[in-house]
């Protein structure tokens, strides 16, 4: 689960004297489905769903100290990643913006993943998992004032001037989970990353004081 849920990526502590919840939403099968025009449509069916939690039995010594902790009814912190997904018809226009929200003190994004398909939407027939790139040639995100990245991209994927969306979409791998580039690297190449993944990765990590204690008004604008 720690593919889907932040949660279960970063915290891991012994759990004890929580109830677990699992809350699933149906979405349209279309959305999950890539088949073929000439066969029917086809519809997931989900029968039974196991969920494997592992348990842990401490030694005695370990297992003292929980006890002194529950016993003490210490306030442990339980922070993790939020994953969020956001999703708008883009106006056919050459410019536009896109308010995703506003986010209050301490909460702040770290980064921000933009992506666009153009006729997948509700149709089985067009792989799902595949984006465009919709002749891009910039986009940035404003954080009330502050802007990432503060020099624009001047992109042309015609002319296949796209390096440094790129080497962002490479290298947010390595540096969301603190990894080595060389290890944690996609192994998309160039041509692959203009046809089938154009993904536009903004690193907003690094806030600036005033950011950390105040409200923060997030917007897209390409």
């Amino acid at each position: 689960m720690k593919h889907i849920l932040g949660f279960n990526k970063d915290y891991d502590k012994i759990v004890y004297g929580f109830t677990h919840k699992l809350t699933l939403v149906r979405k349209s099968d279309n959305d999950a489905i890539f088949k073929s025009a000439a066969a029917d449509d086809g519809r997931i069916n989900i029968e039974k769903i196991s969920w494997f939690m592992l348990h842990v039995l401490p030694a005695d010594g370990p297992k003292f100290q929980l006890y002194r902790t529950i016993e003490s009814k210490s306030v442990l912190p339980v922070a993790y990643r939020i994953r969020q997904c956001d999703s708008i018809a883009v106006p056919q226009s050459t410019m536009f913006t896109w308010r995703l929200g506003v986010k209050s003190s301490p909460e702040k994004p770290r980064y921000i993943i933009v992506g666009f398909q153009t006729g997948k939407d509700a149709n089985q027939t067009q792989n799902p998992s595949l984006f465009d790139h919709v002749n891009l040639t910039n986009m940035y995100v404003m954080l009330n004032s502050a802007r990432y990245p503060e020099i624009d991209y001047n992109t042309s994927f015609s002319k296949h001037h796209f390096a440094r969306l790129y080497g962002d979409a490479a290298s947010f791998r390595s540096k969301f989970y603190h990894t080595d580039e060389l290890a944690s690297n996609p192994n998309s190449k160039p041509l692959n990353y203009k046809s089938l993944y154009p993904m536009f990765v903004f690193d907003v990590s690094k806030h600036s004081e005033r950011l950390k204690t105040q409200v923060t008004d997030i917007q897209v604008k390409a």
